[in-house]
C-alpha cells in the first residue's frame, strides 16, 4: 500500500528488507510492525498513518484520497478488508510464509501468529487449499462487483482506496504457490492495471495469473 502511495505522489524512495525479529530495531528501535517510513528523520509506522502523513506533507502533489469523502471511502474499505478479507487471505498464505521465514524467525513467527489467530498455524491452514482459496475469492466479491464495471475502485483513476486491496492481493499472490485467481476473474484486469502504475512494483511481481 505504501509503495503504491509513494508512486502516486511521485516520490523517490529506497526500501530496506528486514527479518521479523529485526523489526524492533528499525529506525532506532521501538517498532512493532512494518511498514516503517523514515521521511527525513520523521519516523511513521502503519500503512494508514503513512498515507495520512504523505497526504499532509506533500499536499502539493496528487492527492491520495481526492478529498474528505475519498478518505472516508478508503477508511471504510480498509476496515472492511481488516474484518472480512485478511483472515481468509492469511489462511491461504500463512503456512507458506512459515515455510519461508528465516531460521531465527521461525519460533517468533509461529508463536505470534498462532496467538493472533487463536490456534496453531497448522490447524488454521489444515483445510484443503481449494477450500481456502474459495473462501478468499468469495471475500473479494465487493471488489469484484465494482471493478467489473469500472477501471478502478475510485473511478477512472486510481487512488488510495485501490491501493488497499492491491497491496493485500500482491502479498497473497507473491507468497501462495497456487493460482490465486481464475484467468477470467474480473479482478485480474483491474490488478494488471494496478501493476502497470509503477514499474518497480511490477518488476517485483514475477508470477503470472495463469500458473504458479
Amino acid at each position: 500500500m505504501v509503495r503504491f502511495a509513494l508512486a502516486h505522489k511521485d516520490l523517490a524512495y529506497e526500501t530496506a528488507a528486514t527479518s521479523f525479529t529485526g523489526i524492533s530495531a528499525i529506525a532506532g528501535g521501538g517498532q512493532k510492525m512494518v511498514p516503517v517510513l523514515d521521511d527525513g528523520g520523521k519516523v511513521i509506522a502503519d500503512s494508514w498513518a503513512i498515507a495520512e502523513h504523505l497526504e499532509t506533507a506533500y499536499a502539493d502533489r496528487p492527492s491520495l484520497f481526492g478529498g474528505l469523502q475519498g478518505k472516508s471511502y478508503a477508511r471504510f474499505v480498509l476496515a472492511t478488508f481488516g474484518a472480512n478479507v485478511l483472515r481468509p487471505a492469511m489462511r491461504v498464505v500463512m503456512n507458506e510464509v512459515f515455510k519461508k521465514v528465516q531460521p531465527q524467525d521461525r519460533e517468533y513467527y509461529h508463536a505470534s501468529r498462532s496467538q493472533r489467530i487463536g490456534m496453531s498455524i497448522e490447524e488454521f491452514t489444515s483445510a484443503p487449499i481449494t477450500e481456502r482459496l474459495a473462501q478468499f475469492r468469495a471475500a473479494l466479491e465487493p471488489v469484484r462487483a465494482v471493478v467489473k464495471d469500472q477501471k478502478f475502485l475510485a473511478g477512472n483513476t486510481p487512488m488510495y482506496v485501490d491501493y488497499i486491496p492491491a497491496g493485500v492481493l500482491l502479498w497473497a499472490r507473491a507468497v501462495s504457490p497456487e493460482q490465486v485467481f481464475a484467468q477470467d476473474d474480473p479482478i485480474v484486469p483491474w490488478f494488471e492495471r494496478m501493476l502497470a502504475l509503477d514499474s518497480r512494483i511490477a518488476k517485483d511481481s514475477t508470477r503470472t495469473w495463469d500458473g504458479p
